[in-house]
């Protein structure tokens, strides 16, 4: 696709330009993504959808943006109508019109970001009209004027995630107005699901973790909700890789009041199964100190848990026996059932109803205890529980 949009460019002399990060990708000699971002002054759904008829892909047109989405073979680039923003108010989606590449660089969020290569030309300069290869050279993310963070606050999160996945520093005018923009409540106007998109974001990123300390650090997680304040349980996570998006989402809900991780939930507007991962987080945190009893106890706590919350907060635990006995619940205590079913206890003359299963569930408890371990165990139980109930 690229070089089919180069042959177009020189051969047509259309204004196609690569933009952002794989332009900064290139310059620090990083591996450029497979997901390019092109710009064009011009109509680009219609070279989107000429591109795509010709390389016999699909394209997505987001008419709104001026923007389409061409996917061949699994291979994906982005093509964007050169554009202009204007945002009406703090954290507002901006209105868009049709521009041309300066107002489409200058409305980008950091000036490392905010660079492009013209495809037309066979050895192409890079045009930098707002110091980008200074700030790269200086190992600098800055934005590229004072209301940056004001018009979009989400670049809150993307200024941390830049800095710490580049191995950066946030300049220090960025920093002073990361500062104001956090203290300002601007963040209040921005929806819980593009808060929740950056948290995503985030937590797939190799370095999530010192991203996550650093937005606390900096107030930015405390400004999009004010208890995110705690960032100790996301140190041990620091030394580890690969480890899911659960956990840096249990990480940060260890410290919260069950309220709290309520308003997180609704403020971010987390899926169901995120919002309880939150939630029995925090009712793992409240119980800890019990998971050292009986393990038909434990086991009994555990199975009311979401199985993805219990396996998080054994991996971010800071107790090994903690984290021991909830591994074990997942490969093997909840997987423990009794030999004998509803139907044996019928035929040994238990009557039906509740009794069926409260026998079971005291089967089951004798079992995880080493109790019983056979059938001929569990027969003889059973006939004591009749004995003690007669």
């Amino acid at each position: 696709m690229f070089n089919s949009l180069r042959r177009r460019s020189a051969e047509k002399g259309l204004p196609v330009y690569l933009v952002g990060g794989p332009v900064r990708d290139a310059v620090l000699g990083l591996p450029v993504a497979n997901d390019l971002d092109f710009v064009l002054a011009g109509d680009a759904p219609a070279l989107a959808a000429d591109l795509a008829e010709e390389l016999g892909g699909e394209v997505t047109v987001h008419a709104r943006f001026g923007t389409a989405t061409v996917l061949v073979d699994g291979d994906r680039i982005d093509i964007v109508t050169a554009r202009k923003e204007l945002y009406p108010f703090p954290g507002s989606l901006p209105e868009v019109s049709a521009s041309n590449l300066d107002d489409d660089l200058a409305r980008r969020d950091f000036s490392v970001n905010a660079m492009a290569l013209p495809l037309s030309e066979d050895s192409p300069e890079v045009i930098d009209p707002h110091r980008g290869l200074e700030d790269l050279a200086n190992r600098f993310v800055a934005t590229l004027h004072p209301g940056s963070f004001t018009d979009d606050p989400t670049r809150l999160m993307r200024a941390v995630r830049y800095e710490q996945r580049l191995e950066f520093q946030i300049s220090e005018t960025t920093l002073v107005e990361m500062k104001q923009t956090s203290a300002s409540g601007h963040a209040d106007a921005v929806s819980g699901d593009r808060w929740r998109h950056e948290f995503q974001k985030i937590f797939e990123e190799h370095r999530a973790a010192e991203m996550l300390v650093r937005a606390i650090e900096l107030s930015v997680l405390p400004a999009i909700h004010p208890a995110l304040t705690d960032g100790q349980w996301l140190a041990g996570l620091a030394a580890k890789t690969n480890s899911p998006p659960t956990d840096y989402l249990a990480a940060l809900a260890v410290p919260l009041s069950a309220a709290d991780g309520e308003g997180v939930s609704r403020r971010l507007n987390l899926p169901t199964d995120w919002a309880r991962v939150v939630r029995d987080t925090i009712a793992l945190r409240e119980a800890e100190s019990s998971f050292d009893g009986p393990v038909s106890r434990i086991s009994r706590y555990l199975d009311g848990l979401d199985p993805n919350a219990i396996a998080a907060f054994a991996r971010i635990s800071e107790d090994p026996q903690v984290a021991a006995r909830l591994s074990r619940y997942l490969d093997e205590w909840r997987l423990v059932s009794p030999v004998l079913s509803g139907d044996d206890l019928l035929a040994m003359g238990v009557p039906p109803g509740v009794k069926i299963g409260e026998i079971l569930r005291e089967l089951n408890a004798a079992k995880l205890d080493g109790l019983v371990s056979s059938e001929a165990d569990e027969r003889a139980l059973v006939q004591q529980i009749i004995s003690r109930s007669s």
